[in-house]
């Protein structure tokens, strides 16, 4: 035990605070300060043991420790001599200040004086003096010496209480089982102190094991206290079991505690929050609306659970209340709920333009979380231009709202601009995050950037995201594929610290598309053997790679596999894959059939998969016929025009060509022009129509190929007559 010195006048107050006392913002105004000062006055005038303990008291109960202390002192040198009315509240106010030494010196007066055996309240003032200062270690020697002495057992509350907070669970339970046997019977003050300790360490799960054993063993009646402890907890119960077990407590034991108003709206409230958390938002949605002063952290949570479980319409019901809960006082309202509720909106339903109103009506617009859910609401109803306004009259732009853009950009094609926007933001000093890199990376495989794609990949490596992010090293994979690099796009794979079945369906769909595609199917064995299962993109992507290999044997009985060994149902996209591949070797009639078959209504790919193959082996009859079905599904669509075209001119029916373009012109049905392109040195794309000339360098393009076309004709090549002059 830390030595104890001799209390002897003057007293020297702690040169070093660690921590503040609390005072009233405004004291003069505050009656239990002036009467507190009244009692101050009235000690030195009457100069007597019992005024200088109202006044120190009174100190005391207001925080005021510093001046509490210093009228001891005063005390001290009027030769007062404090007693057992004295000692705990000097006591307490060392404890306030952090006067350890203070404190000690304290406890040696109150041992001289006698007070700490025959008085609990000033020996439980000494325990907590050294249980919060000292230390467990000596606040247990503390208490071996007054235990005997604990008529009411508050001393063995205050050590048990200490001993669960600081995590001795077992020691607080043997000093338990120690105080049955001393003949004193714990009560709801000694239950409600392990509760506490359990809140205090977030032993959630010892928590209610200790409040099932104080109901079920000890029979006592939970208070007001009770119900506090655990209201803190309830918010971070993982298992809705115990939540509606504590429901049922709580409903229970809620006319026995006798609940006001207040208490039972901020029970009722975490209970709502605590079922929205746990997915089961129906009960959490009736216990909402018996609450009658909703708080702000209710709505929000109402609001989550609602998104979480696809009712986006009733998370919007839950925002319209709370915002006529806030009325004209709209702009304290937190900005967390528009966030939330914008980027899930429906494009058919207009609950996001409603928001985007209030948001303009009450000056949200401009903050920078609410315009970058706005642009993404605005972009999942594909209305970009709207998303690039609200992202040009943003006042600040974050990381959020430049990554927003650039995806909507990668979205729709417009590659170019989407760099601009990239350099724009590192011009603002904005650092990219893995994201910006995905987007970007994503957009250099689509159209082919492959100069641009290593210079983002420089960067990638520069930053640190390589070897730290999968998403960004799967999408570097996927770009170096698209761009016709197989193998540095298994030097990316291979690299990879970590896989998972997107790096291996990203690899078999780039050897589907590379010279070597029966690559692909290697790859989905070794795929396995590694533990990896395969998904429906993986089928898609193999059934895809034999088609290009012109593997219809292996595609059939991928096919067949899927399902009944990996249970997977075949899509539209694993049938237009199958229907492309029987088509290109020249299997029309199983294709045909498989289609009539299908137990899904077959689409434009797939009827279009067949067109194709009727073109390549001069099916002009079966043409015909699937040409009316795609023409019943979309009539203004050029490509099947052409196609159809295309087919009577590889089986030079040129009349029927020629009544194909007449029927074209009446329909006003135009063909979109085609274009190829290059990627520069300078890493922009250089694009060619049929039959432009206006290239800066045309001439000389236009020279080479010539020769290019001379030497193809040395070689044997004889050109494919299509349908361009439409």
């Amino acid at each position: 035990m830390a030595t104890i010195s001799p209390l002897s006048p003057p007293l020297l107050l702690p040169s070093k605070r660690k921590r503040k006392p609390k005072t009233p913002s405004s004291p003069s105004s505050s009656p239990s300060l002036l009467s507190t000062r009244q009692l101050h006055a009235r000690a030195l005038r009457l100069c007597t043991t019992q005024s200088f303990n109202h006044a120190i008291r009174s100190y005391t109960s207001i925080s005021l420790h510093n001046h509490s202390l210093n009228l001891f002192l005063s005390m001290l040198h009027s030769n007062l001599t404090p007693n057992q009315f004295t000692f705990p509240f000097v006591l307490k106010s060392c404890v306030g200040l952090n006067g350890l030494s203070l404190g000690l010196q304290i406890h040696a007066s109150v041992v001289k004086l006698g007070c700490f055996e025959c008085n609990d309240y000033c020996a439980c003032a000494v325990l907590d003096l050294y249980v919060k200062l000292v230390g467990l270690e000596d606040a247990l020697q503390v208490f071996e010496r007054m235990k005997q002495i604990d008529g009411d057992g508050a001393a063995w509350n205050l050590m048990i209480m200490a001993l669960v907070q600081n995590g001795f669970f077992e020691k607080g339970f043997e000093l338990m089982e120690e105080m049955e046997d001393q003949g004193l019977k714990p009560g709801i003050r000694t239950w409600n102190s392990i509760l506490a300790g359990c809140v205090k360490s977030r032993k959630i799960e010892l928590a209610f094991h200790i409040l099932r054993e104080m109901v079920s063993k000890s029979h006592l009646k939970p208070n007001t206290a009770t119900l506090n402890t655990i209201i803190s907890i309830i918010s971070s119960i993982p298992s809705s079991n115990i939540i509606k077990e504590l429901h049922g407590f709580i409903l229970k034991n809620s006319q026995i505690i006798g609940l006001g108003p207040i208490n039972s709206d901020r029970i009722i409230s975490t209970l709502a929050s605590a079922y929205s958390r746990t997915k089961l938002i129906d009960y959490a949605y009736k216990l909402f609306h018996q609450v009658r002063l909703k708080i702000e952290i209710l709505y929000i949570c109402m609001i989550e659970g609602f998104l979480d479980s696809g009712q986006v319409d009733k998370s919007f019901e839950v925002f319209r209340e709370m915002a006529f809960q806030f009325g004209y006082d709209a702009r304290s309202m937190a900005k967390f709920p528009l966030t939330l509720i914008l980027p899930k909106c429906e494009p058919t339903s207009k609950n996001g333009l409603e928001i985007h109103a209030y948001a303009y009506r009450n000056n949200l617009e401009f903050d920078t979380s609410v315009c970058n859910a706005l642009m993404a609401m605005y972009s999942k109803r594909g209305n970009i231009d709207y998303a690039n306004k609200i992202f040009r009259r943003a006042f600040e732009k974050d990381v959020v709202s430049f990554n927003t853009m650039i995806s909507n950009l990668i979205s729709i094609g417009d590659s170019d601009v989407a760099f601009e926007l990239f350099n724009e933001m590192l011009a603002h000093e904005i650092k990219p995050d893995e994201y910006t890199f995905c987007s970007l990376i994503h957009g250099c495989g689509f159209c082919s950037y492959l100069k641009q794609g290593t210079a983002f990949h420089a960067q990638i490596f520069k930053l640190g995201f390589y070897d730290s992010d999968l998403a960004v090293e799967n999408a570097l994979m996927n770009c170096y594929g698209n761009c016709g690099c197989i193998q540095d796009a298994h030097k990316v794979f291979d690299e990879m610290k970590h896989k998972d079945i997107i790096s291996w369906n990203t690899l078999i769909s780039s050897y589907g598309f590379s010279p070597n595609p029966k690559k692909s199917l290697a790859l989905f064995q070794t795929m396995q053997e590694r533990g990896f299962k395969p998904n429906q993109i993986t089928f898609t992507a193999l059934l895809s790679a034999c088609s290009h290999a012109g593997l219809g044997q292996e595609a059939l009985s991928l096919f067949e596999t899927m399902s009944k060994n990996y249970d997977i149902t075949p899509n539209l996209g694993h049938y237009c894959c199958i229907v492309d591949c029987l088509s290109r070797v020249g299997q029309l009639k199983k294709a045909l059939d498989l289609i009539n078959s299908m137990p899904l209504k077959p689409d434009d790919c797939i009827w279009g998969a067949l067109l194709n193959g009727c073109r390549i082996h001069n099916e002009v009859e079966l043409a015909e016929f699937v040409t009316k079905k795609l023409l019943d599904l979309d009539p203004n669509h050029s490509g099947y025009w052409i196609l159809m075209s295309n087919t009577y001119a590889e089986a030079s029916r040129w009349s029927d060509v020629r009544q194909v373009r007449e029927k074209m012109n009446r329909m006003g049905v135009r063909k979109n022009p085609g274009f190829s392109w290059v990627e520069s040195e300078m890493g922009g794309l250089d694009r060619f129509y049929n039959g432009d000339k206006l290239h800066e360098r045309s001439d000389e393009i236009y020279l080479m190929l010539d020769g290019l076309i001379d030497q193809l004709k040395d070689e044997g090549y004889v050109p494919l007559y299509e349908l361009n002059n439409i």
